[in-house]
């Protein structure tokens, strides 16, 4: 069986950072990484009271299927020692002290007549899991169109011309699943388009944001499109996948909720649904934004 030491503590500003540290360090993929976050980190206020992420991690192939242990865990309490001695009770008040009051006469009430019997209401799925509070008339009119397709393509250039970027748009999906996808035209313009993504692409999502406004301004009624930057969300999607496996494993292993990063609805629906009926486990979400996330709980 390996030993406790395999396991090497890392930091960063994320739980993800934290995970490419380790895989680099151990020369390892996410998939062949064993680990477990002890804290998750903090952005704090205003850059005060910022606190980096923190987990504990070993090659799988070096623990042997053996369970990291945190170095803060707490030692068990002792037990208070027992008083024996004789305590002094307080005398007691003789009742027949008190007066004894009449019994009050009570009116009779006429009955009541039986309340009718109200229909269970369907239970409701969680919101993350793809539930929206839009007007079911707007949702209707939310389907992606050819229209809102190439009116947000012509939206999008314009706005990357104005940044001064090196890039194109490209389509990428059919239907309603087209992505408009912003690819740099060299090497170099495309590792500057890194810049638009923003720390877990907010600034990505701040971009897909102005273009539906626009888009909607433009034709008149609620639009919208999805947009990407150098196919991000392809690859964070994939990762965070991985991530809830991996945290749904340390639960069905340990039996201890494990509380994944603060992630936007797109990327905590992404984990309710790898997570949805898996065996022994189950996800929730915790929080408000932005700091809202997934919890991975015992089922």
């Amino acid at each position: 069986m390996a030993s406790e030491s395999a396991y090497q503590e890392f930091t960063g500003k994320s739980v993800e950072e934290a995970l490419k540290i380790a895989c680099e360090t151990f020369k390892v993929g996410l998939a062949d990484l064993d680990f477990e976050i002890i804290a998750p980190g903090s952005k704090g206020v205003l850059g005060m009271g910022a606190e980096p992420a923190r987990i504990v991690a070993a090659p799988a192939s070096a623990i042997a299927g053996s369970t990291p242990k945190r170095a803060t865990e707490a030692a068990p309490r002792a037990a208070a020692p027992r008083d024996d001695s004789p305590r002094e009770s307080a005398p007691r008040r003789s009742r027949s002290a008190r007066p004894e009051r009449a019994p009050a006469a009570r009116a009779e009430r006429p009955a009541r007549a039986p309340r009718p019997e109200r229909a269970e209401r369907p239970a409701r799925a969680p919101r993350d899991a793809g539930e929206t509070r839009e007007p079911r008339e707007r949702r209707e009119r939310s389907e992606t169109t050819p229209e809102m397709i190439a009116g947000g393509k012509e939206i999008l250039e314009t706005l990357i011309t104005h940044l001064d970027f090196e890039a194109e748009v490209r389509l990428s999906g059919e239907g309603s699943e087209t992505v408009l996808n912003v690819a740099g035209t060299s090497p170099e313009a495309a590792e500057e388009l890194g810049s638009l993504i923003g720390r877990r692409g907010e600034r990505l999502q701040a971009i897909q944001h102005l273009v539906n406004l626009m888009l909607s301004r433009k034709l008149g009624e609620w639009a919208r499109v999805t947009v990407d930057i150098e196919e991000y969300r392809g690859r964070r999607e994939a990762q965070l996948r991985a991530l809830a496996r991996k945290a749904g494993e340390r639960v069905r292993e340990t039996g201890r909720a494990v509380q994944l990063e603060p992630m936007t609805a797109l990327e905590r629906r992404w984990v309710h649904m790898e997570l949805q009926g898996a065996p022994g486990v189950a996800t929730e979400s915790a929080g408000e934004e932005p700091e809202r996330r997934v919890v991975v709980i015992p089922a």
